[in-house]
């Protein structure tokens, strides 16, 4: 008897709910995992094969447990029915009912009048009858779904047939709210996994485009591989329709495509705007080997001005002066590496690109940090690059920049370096002709530290504390030469002379504190002056022109504590006029409750002066936030954005406010765990 109900009560957990742990063998388990039976009355009828357990019914089996009133097993049919307060859990798995009943060798089974609970994906399941059809497929009728323990909203239906890897259909269908419908529809589908299915829709309004709406079907091809078709409709502009691929073929390999093309009505269209517009972008990352590596990101746009108009929400796609396209191809050893790459780039400040330089392709070696002898280290970069342009003559470069660097002394470092560099061009700035430029330079740096500890290590908090002043002293020198015949095509091709000695004095309090997570180390305070002096310029014998030697003096201030403060202050200070030429300063605050941050930047000439701040408080179930970019100069602001949302345990409500330049939009966001997202 003990035997056959510690059957009973495997099957029954292992059947209710889907995903928990299969056997072999259902004779198997008992020899291996203890089982306890408690009953008032244990019979068995050996005529029929039938066992019976009655009367306060309890039987455990390792983090298994079921209770009813009456359990019934059917050895020939392999029927067994548990009936009367039925109780049973699993792994926070949990089943109530009047009565269920399982096949033992179909492992198909029925709940009447009662709940079943998943923790995984904290699902909530009643109704009249729940039939488990097989290990993921369930049939439920007169029934309710939710992901809410206190019910708050729900999904009510005639029938709700649901495939927990896939998705989930209801007949007579309503959504309600604290027990209230708001909404009726004779058929829904939502999904419970990942699988193909139209997405949530998306509407909203815009004071520029009026009535929005974007819709999505999601198409799950493989394991591996997924693809999303979307739909943007707005009403004063046009309707867009584009397409997303992603695919991971192993941890090395993986990459995504992305295609949008909108059309502008005919009743919106202007002269300064292509009809038509489109955005292509692909990525793809290979790790062929340890030490070889190949990626590309490709990203194209119709025009220039398609963030701006197409893109509106992002404030940094539509900031961007340059859209970059590169190609890599990567080979690493200890010390060097070669790299064979492609840049293509698009001029978002400009209508046309045919000016716009390019590099295809470019080769790269460099030798990182290579021992020679003793002390002394190779450092090589070389490249050969083919510059070509639309409108204009291509340009060949050769690059080739050794150096030589040495460190001499422990607290008091001494780091001298020298190096050449040959750059050849096959036609010069003016002329076909090749050209040529070859110089050398050199250099050496003077550093030491001070430093004291004070103070212990606690069991928790700040401990040590150890002061440390840095003096530091720099010199490089890179000879005059006559640059006018090279071309201009990057900022290799640019070389200032040099003749420059840099000091600098770094205050710095470093802390070893101690957390959950153990010990480390951070910076408190660091307070950097920095200077430099040009002996060049002090030697400028053409008086008419204003001689200072002297740079700008540069202030840094970086404090930090463990998790509350973080502060930053940059400064570049004119001791000549004896003026601030450029700050900028940061604060943010983070608590459990609180993030508040604002940065304010201020540039002399021209005029600039920013003010960008965010806050977001969390009071209860509530988040409220909000950021505004203001340009202090002009006395307006440029942005902001201001939220409130209110998060439930299976449900949420946002509404955000964003104002910018000729235009405002409303979002209204209902969230409900389980199901996904509904904007307004």
């Amino acid at each position: 008897m003990r035997g056959a109900l510690a059957i009973l009560t495997v099957l029954f957990l292992t059947g209710f709910p889907a995903g928990t742990a299969r056997y072999a063998s259902a004779d198997e388990l008992p020899k291996k995992i203890p089982v306890t039976v408690n009953a008032d009355k244990l019979d068995y009828d050996r005529t029929h094969d039938v066992y019976v357990a009655v009367g306060h019914v309890r039987v455990e089996q390792e983090g298994m447990k079921i209770e009813a009133d009456q359990i019934t097993l059917n050895n020939k049919t392999g029927v067994a029915v548990a009936e009367g307060k039925v109780y049973l859990q699993e792994k926070g798995d949990i089943i109530r009912a009047d009565k269920l009943q399982i096949n033992i060798n179909t492992k198909a089974g029925i709940i009447y009048n009662g709940d079943l609970f998943m923790k995984k994906d904290n699902l909530h399941i009643t109704g009249e009858k729940i039939e488990r059809k097989s290990e993921t497929e369930y049939h439920v009728e007169k029934g309710t779904f939710t992901t809410c323990d206190e019910g708050e909203w729900y999904l009510k239906a005639d029938v709700i047939d649901m495939d927990m890897d896939r998705y989930a259909t209801g007949h007579g269908v309503s959504f309600n709210m604290g027990g209230v419908p708001v909404l009726y529809t004779p058929y829904l589908i939502f999904p419970v996994r990942r699988q193909t299915g139209l997405l949530i829709p998306e509407a909203g309004y815009s004071s520029s485009e009026g009535f929005l709406m974007k819709n999505a079907l999601f198409w799950a091809i493989s394991d591996s591989q997924d693809m999303t078709f979307y739909s943007d409709y707005r009403a004063r502009h046009g309707h867009g329709t584009g397409v997303e691929y992603r695919y991971v073929n192993s941890r090395d390999s993986s990459g995504k495509l992305y295609y949008n093309f909108f059309e502008t009505f005919s009743r919106f269209r202007t002269p300064d705007a292509p009809s038509d517009r489109w955005q292509f972008s692909f990525e793809h990352h290979e790790e062929i080997a340890e030490d070889l590596s190949v990626r590309a990101d490709i990203n194209l746009v119709s025009d220039f001005a398609y963030f701006t108009d197409i893109e509106t929400k992002d404030l940094e796609l539509r900031s961007r002066p340059y859209l970059d396209s590169n190609l890599f191809y990567i080979e690493r050893w200890d010390t060097s590496s070669l790299n064979l790459l492609g840049q293509y780039a698009v001029d978002l400040t400009q209508k046309s690109n045919e000016n716009t330089i390019q590099k295809l392709p470019e080769l790269r070696y460099n030798i990182f940090e290579e021992n020679i002898a003793g002390p002394v280290h190779l450092n090589f970069d070389g490249s050969a690059t083919n510059f070509s342009v639309e409108k204009g003559e291509n340009v060949m470069r050769a690059d080739f920049n050794p150096r030589l660097s040495a460190a001499f002394g422990r607290g008091l470092t001494f780091t001298p370096r020298v190096g050449a560099r040959a750059t050849y061009y096959d036609r010069s700035l003016a002329s076909s002709e090749p050209t040529e430029r070859e110089f050398y330079y050199a250099g050496a740096d003077l550093n030491v530290r001070f430093s004291r500890v004070y103070g212990a290590d606690s069991d928790a908090g700040i401990g040590r504390i150890r002061h440390s002043i840095e003096p530091s002293i720099s010199y490089n020198y890179i000879p005059s030469f006559d640059q006018t015949s090279i071309p201009q095509m990057d900022v290799v091709d640019t070389v200032t002379a040099q003749n420059l000695l840099s000091v600098s004095l770094i205050n710095r309090l470093t802390a070893h504190y101690k957390d959950a997570a153990g010990f480390r180390s951070f910076d408190m305070v660091v307070f950097r002056l920095s200077e430099s002096y040009d002996f060049k310029a002090a030697r400028n014998a053409d008086m008419t022109v204003a001689a200072h030697p002297r740079s700008e003096l540069r202030g840094e201030l970086y404090v930090k504590t463990p998790k509350l403060l973080t502060l930053s202050s940059v400064a570049n200070y004119d001791t000549y006029t004896n003026r601030i030429v450029s700050s900028s300063e940061g604060v943010g605050i983070t608590t459990d409750r609180v993030k508040f941050n604002i940065t304010h930047q201020y540039l002399r000439e021209p005029e600039t002066k920013f003010l960008i701040g965010s806050t977001d408080f969390k009071v209860g179930k509530w988040d409220v936030g909000g950021q505004i970019w203001r340009d202090l100069v002009l006395e307006r602001n440029t942005q902001q954005e201001y939220k409130f949302h209110y998060a439930s345990q299976c449900w949420g409500l946002g509404i955000t406010y964003i104002a910018k330049a000729g235009e405002k939009q409303y979002l209204l966001m209902l969230d409900l765990k389980g199901l996904g997202e509904i904007k307004f």
